[in-house]
């Protein structure tokens, strides 16, 4: 969040790459820094700086290799249960699955990570039916599975559905590889209509490349098939690399304060206004009212020179000396 209290992007991490989102403050000298031969308790300590505040707003989007798309009560959660040690919800009503689910598939010598992504409804792009909180999920798949209900209404107007909210939510989505999948080919109708079905399926993706694909998710038939499918798809797609370097990358850079000399000049009031990020640090958390702390500043202006310049300057007794905020009487 920005200083105008509006939230302002960041960065996207992906990797495990610290970033630096706030600069602490330089920590301070302690007492043992002002020891000296002649005082071997010093009473004196400086300050650290007070560290940058950041407000951070974090939005967590799971990864995975494959993400199960469909409408709510496909059968997403009976297939990621069967290929996969995932113990996903399963049951007869929509939105059974209220978060995303993920599972480690392997296929022979292979394996990857599949993601089921809860039930998508109409309007999920604009948050109907918790969308925003699925589809962000989905972002960071690299191939989509893509399921349809075999005994839907309109499994052809699903796939368009589904897509839609893809394309509205993020363009980038509706352009990721995907393999389409009729579920429920165990019921009579479905495989009854499985040529149909697949002719207007293969109509309605056009020139998008998907395949076609008939399972059945309770009996597990097809499924083999399909999992094989897609570890072919797989590896033929890149794969991000993960950064290995540990330095932190900044987020943002903060103007250095430019440390200038130390001077003395007289204020309108008055007071002689010292300008020293030492002296500044050192007086913010001295008890100015112990005799002994009194003293032992005045060695510290002794030894740079500032005890000189305001004796040049004609400071007397009694004149005031100001150090950023802290005030003290010249004696």
């Amino acid at each position: 969040m920005n200083e105008e209290g509006e939230k302002e992007y960041l960065d996207d991490i992906t990797s495990s790459k610290p970033r630096l989102v706030a600069v602490g403050g330089r920590g301070g000298w302690g007492n043992t820094r002002f020891a000296t031969p002649t005082n071997q308790e010093p009473v004196l300590a400086e300050r650290g700086e007070k560290g940058e505040k950041a407000v951070l707003f974090l939005e967590l989007k799971l990864l995975a290799d494959v993400g199960l798309l469909a409408k709510p009560n496909a059968g997403k959660s009976t297939l990621i249960s069967m290929c996969s040690a995932a113990k996903a919800k399963v049951a007869d009503y929509p939105f059974t699955t209220v978060e995303p689910v993920l599972g480690v598939v392997r296929v022979g010598q292979n394996d990857f990570v599949m993601m089921e992504v809860p039930g998508l409804l109409e309007g999920a792009h604009e948050g109907i039916g918790l969308g925003h909180e699925f589809l962000r999920h989905a972002e960071r798949a690299r191939l989509y599975v893509h399921m349809l209900d075999g005994l839907s209404e309109d499994p052809v107007d699903d796939y368009r559905m589904i897509n839609e909210e893809l394309e509205q939510f993020n363009q980038e989505m509706a352009e990721k590889p995907q393999l389409v999948v009729v579920n429920k080919l165990d019921v009579t109708e479905v495989r009854e209509t499985q040529k149909e079905l697949t002719e207007r399926l293969m109509e309605a993706i056009g020139d998008k490349g998907s395949s076609v694909h008939f399972i059945s998710a309770a009996t597990g038939e097809g499924v083999d098939t399909l999992m094989g499918k897609i570890v072919g798809a797989l590896a033929e797609m890149p794969k991000e690399g993960v950064e290995e370097d540990l330095e932190p990358e900044p987020m943002h850079s903060r103007p250095q304060r430019s440390v200038g000399k130390e001077s003395v000049r007289r204020g309108r009031d008055g007071a002689y206004v010292v300008e020293s990020e030492m002296m500044e640090r050192l007086t913010a958390m001295a008890d100015t009212r112990d005799q002994r702390v009194l003293l032992q500043l005045w060695r510290e202006m002794r030894k740079t020179g500032l005890a000189d310049r305001l004796i040049d300057a004609g400071i007397e007794a009694g004149d005031t000396i100001r150090f950023g905020k802290v005030e003290l009487t010249w004696f």
